[in-house]
């Protein structure tokens, strides 16, 4: 890594998290970043005003994000999980049932412990302090994609399309998984998707900078999003691993303390009771049922939702020359990324087919967007034409964007908000209520999962587990759905 790469990403984290970021040490590095050790003020007019416009768009780019995250987040209702764990807090209960997931269900410890309190408290606005979490993270996902692909760029790279940088990723991060309501919005999934998502993310992102942090809370953070999903987990300790390995090779500092304590992590989630517990209530399946079920997930990840993207790259790369040492390394780098995609993919044999929810595949997806990152950042520059016509392409994705999101998102807020407020006036002596029943998607069904669009209905058996929940929040004796 390059001296003026490391100014270019240098980033608050570094320091909290402990990291060995060093300055760079020659006049030429400190010119190309706009300073100047050798005069006062140590920073020149021109790179601080640099300095200052790139940050500016991007803070515009990333403010714009998490304005629509956040709207999203709040408008978007309980479902399904999120109604059984709305149950009045008591924090000696909680645990007791957490320690009995741990071992008889699952073994997301802390996933499933977070995700209690954040409901338990809703009385107390947990909730939307919950929504603002998660849209820092989801902002988080989309910085540590831009980063993880500038970090693979050439020093001398025009950083000042940073706007259209990372309002590209953002919607590459929407669209291009299957379903980013049920991984980024549903409170039960996003806690258990998004979230270790962003924290492996930034892991091996520190791994391809070679700069793996030593302190303590680092290593804390590493074990706890160690905890929460399996296959990821499983991967990057075994990066994490080949990084111990490749650094004591080349007699570097190989951070013992960082990559035992993720291992760690791995280990309790892996060898939790719950998870064989769990198992063994599945229905058995050989490797060709699993095979079919890997391979079927994986091509799902493509989709025609990536045309507009692919467009869009194609204008930035057709007709374009570029340095063969600059393309092989950018080439290099896709290469890493479609690799961790398809070991992630690979892993998931070790799960019974009837687990692979279309939420399992997030991160393979997300490793894609990386690949379509590399992409768009690292694109030459390009003569004013194009550069207009690239942001004209990026503006229509934005107005289609929120064409089709906010629409979907208001509908499904206001079907929630009616059930709701029937149940409750037609619940008021605790009966037992009859909703209308409502469906979703081309094929009317009671449970629809794709891209921006979570939907779980309420069944005609009063008797469902999610009817059930959803009665015992409402606080009325049971419910179920009757066609019109």
């Amino acid at each position: 890594m390059t001296d003026t790469a490391s100014i270019h990403d240098a980033t608050p984290e570094h320091v909290f998290f402990g990291s060995n970021f060093m300055l760079p040490h020659n006049a030429s590095a400190w010119s190309m970043a706009g300073m100047d050790p050798h005069r006062k003020g140590f920073m020149t007019n021109t790179g601080i005003m640099r300095f200052m416009a790139g940050n500016r768009t991007r803070v515009y780019a990333l403010g714009a994000v998490f304005i629509f995250v956040l709207w999203a987040n709040v408008v978007t209702p309980l479902w399904a999980d999120d109604y059984c764990r709305t149950i009045p807090f008591d924090l000696k209960n909680t645990f007791h049932i957490v320690y009995g997931n741990y071992f008889y269900w699952t073994g997301r410890y802390f996933t499933t412990l977070i995700t209690f309190l954040v409901l338990e408290l809703h009385a107390y606005g947990s909730i939307f302090i919950f929504d603002i979490l998660n849209t820092v993270i989801f902002c988080l996902l989309v910085h540590n994609v831009c980063m993880i692909c500038r970090n693979v760029s050439i020093s001398d790279q025009n950083t000042s399309n940073g706007f259209w940088d990372i309002i590209f990723v953002f919607l590459a991060v929407w669209w291009i998984p299957r379903d980013i309501s049920e991984v980024a919005l549903w409170k039960t999934g996003a806690i258990g998707y998004l979230w270790p998502m962003t924290g492996e993310l930034w892991i091996l992102r520190q791994v391809l900078a070679r700069r793996l942090p030593f302190g303590v809370l680092s290593c804390g953070f590493a074990f706890f999003i160690a905890t929460f999903l399996e296959p990821l987990s499983l991967m990057i300790s075994m990066v994490l691993i080949g990084s111990a390995i490749s650094s004591y090779r080349h007699k570097d500092p190989v951070a013992l303390p960082f990559i035992g304590a993720h291992v760690l992590g791995t280990l309790f989630l892996w060898l939790a009771p719950g998870n064989y517990v769990r198992a063994r209530t599945m229905e058995h399946d050989t490797l060709l049922t699993r095979l079919d079920g890997v391979f079927g997930n994986l091509g799902s990840l493509f989709d025609l939702y990536w045309l507009p993207f692919v467009i869009i790259l194609l204008i930035c790369h057709v007709s374009v020359t570029a340095d063969m040492t600059q393309r092989h390394r950018m080439w290099k780098n896709i290469a890493i990324f479609t690799a961790c995609a398809v070991t992630y993919m690979m892993i998931l044999l070790l799960f019974p087919r009837s687990s692979l929810a279309a939420r399992v595949s997030f991160p393979a997806s997300i490793y894609l967007v990386c690949v379509l990152g590399i992409l768009f950042i690292n694109r030459a520059n390009h003569p004013a034409l194009r550069n207009r016509m690239v942001g004209i392409g990026i503006s229509g994705l934005v107005i289609w964007h929120i064409c089709i999101c906010v629409p979907d998102l208001l509908r499904l807020a206001h079907i929630s908000a009616i059930w709701n407020q029937q149940a409750r006036i037609a619940g008021a002596g605790f009966e037992d209520v009859t909703l209308p029943r409502v469906t979703m998607g081309p094929h009317h069904k009671i449970l629809y999962v794709h891209k921006d669009i979570l939907f779980v209905g309420i069944s005609p058996d009063p008797h469902n587990m999610m009817n059930v929940c959803f009665a015992r929040a409402l606080g009325i004796k049971s419910v179920h759905s009757q066609g019109e």
